[in-house]
């Protein structure tokens, strides 16, 4: 597979009476997405929108999936293969993306009891800050985010709310980047990793996804990933858009469809690919599996496609916590036993100077190789901020019956689980460690 991504930077974004990308400028016509959305809309009573650009005085609440705009150019497929349209394998061809530039959304999803929503796989409220202490978290403090906003249907079901707001999302993020199709792009990058230097070592990266139901899920090629067995995709089918987010529940572990489509560690290994290794390949799998033995099984497998293709060293990356851990760690203690070196990011614990109880879920002595996204467990105090966007209040702590503050006001919080994307495990972060 050969892939050209075509680059166009939005300089700004504005409303205005006619859609249309001039030298930079998104201009968005409200009533005009509007009516492209209608037809998706059976559980969505209304949608608006919002434009939020970087150092802007504001908070975004609410937030669930955050997409990047693209649109298939030329070659097999189409971006977000699976939904439109026919799940023909993506990969190939020319893919035109707006770059700066998001398509977030925005929802208060019920909190009812009979649904997927419930216990602890419940949506939880995500907040994005554009400045201040948590902005960095996030790589959406540094974009302009077109922001859209749903009312929902009342007395639906999880699995209804899910569906519409992501079709939804895709079609008008499809629609933005489609604006580009006749243009010149800022720039362009070539993915290939046909040619190999056996001189190098060969890498794979075991790309393992949350797969709990409704509100907790991935799709792969427009579909969950329930019983998925691990398998091999090409990097540059996850650059088109094959894998797309389905996960509210936990705010700072979720990986949105934004970074699987521009992902850290696979964009990193891209860059190396000739230089310093040969990179072969994701394997992709769920998290999250049932009992004990299915974890292994699954470990074993994603061993054994990594054997297959040769790989000396194995990149182990996971989305969520909990029981994701132990998938994770043990494909890392299988692939060390088999010879394969085995290297991971995850967040850690240890309270608020990183020193308290266990650092880790779970770890296995071959894990020796371990990157740290940082503690979340540390305390910080959002301050009041001039806008916001999403709701006026914050939905918190449901366990303990829910806690419903000014969404504009300044608040501590004794963990991070609320910040978008606080403890991912993608590598976008920007923490660094720092020896005194």
């Amino acid at each position: 597979m050969n892939l050209t991504r075509q680059y166009f930077d939005v300089k700004d974004a504005a409303f205005g009476s006619r859609t249309s990308f001039e030298n930079g400028v998104l201009t968005i016509n409200k009533e005009e997405l509007i009516e492209l959305a209608r037809p998706l809309m059976k559980e969505v009573e209304s949608i608006d929108f919002e434009i939020v650009r970087p150092g802007e005085d504001a908070r975004i609440v609410h937030v669930l999936d955050t997409i990047q705009p693209m649109a298939k150019v030329s070659g097999a497929g189409m971006q977000y293969s699976g939904f439109f349209g026919s799940p023909e394998t993506a990969g190939d061809g020319v893919t035109n993306l707006l770059s700066g530039f998001t398509v977030m959304e925005s929802a208060a999803l019920p909190w009812d009891e009979g649904s997927a929503s419930s216990g602890l796989l419940y949506p939880r409220d995500a907040i994005v800050d554009m400045t201040g202490p948590i902005a960095g978290f996030t790589p959406f403090s540094g974009t302009i985010n077109l922001v859209i906003l749903y009312k929902l249907v009342k007395n639906k079901s999880s699995i209804e709310y899910d569906n519409n707001i992501r079709l939804v999302g895709i079609r008008l993020s499809t629609y933005l980047a489609a604006l580009t199709k006749e243009m010149t792009p800022d720039r362009s990058e070539d993915f290939s990793i046909d040619e190999v230097n056996p001189e190098l070592p060969n890498v794979a990266l075991v790309w393992q996804c949350q797969n709990q139901g409704p509100y907790a899920n991935t799709l792969l090629y427009g579909l969950p990933i329930d019983n998925l067995v691990p398998t091999l995709l090409h990097p540059n089918e996850m650059l088109d858009g094959c894998v797309v987010s389905g996960n509210y529940v936990w705010p700072a572990f979720k990986v949105p469809t934004y970074l699987h489509v521009n992902h850290p560690v696979l964009l990193e290994l891209y860059r190396s690919h000739g230089k310093t290794l040969n990179f072969r390949g994701v394997i992709f799998c769920r998290s999250h599996n049932p009992t004990n033995w299915h974890k292994e099984r699954c470990a074993h497998f994603n061993v054994k496609l990594a054997k297959y293709l040769d790989a000396q060293g194995l990149v182990m990356a996971w989305e969520g916590g909990g029981n994701a851990a132990v998938d994770g760690m043990l494909t890392i203690q299988f692939a060390e036993k088999s010879g394969i070196k085995a290297s991971t990011l995850t967040f850690e614990f240890g309270g608020v100077d990183g020193t308290e109880g266990a650092l880790l879920v779970d770890d296995v002595p071959e894990a020796d190789a371990i990157v740290s996204g940082g503690s979340i467990e540390k305390h910080y105090t959002i301050p009041g901020v001039a806008r916001v966007v999403g709701g006026g209040e914050l939905r918190l702590n449901k366990e303990s019956g829910g806690f419903f503050p000014p969404a504009n006001q300044s608040i501590e919080f004794d963990t991070t689980t609320h910040f978008y994307l606080a403890g991912n495990q993608s590598g976008h972060g920007k923490l660094f460690a720092e020896s005194y």
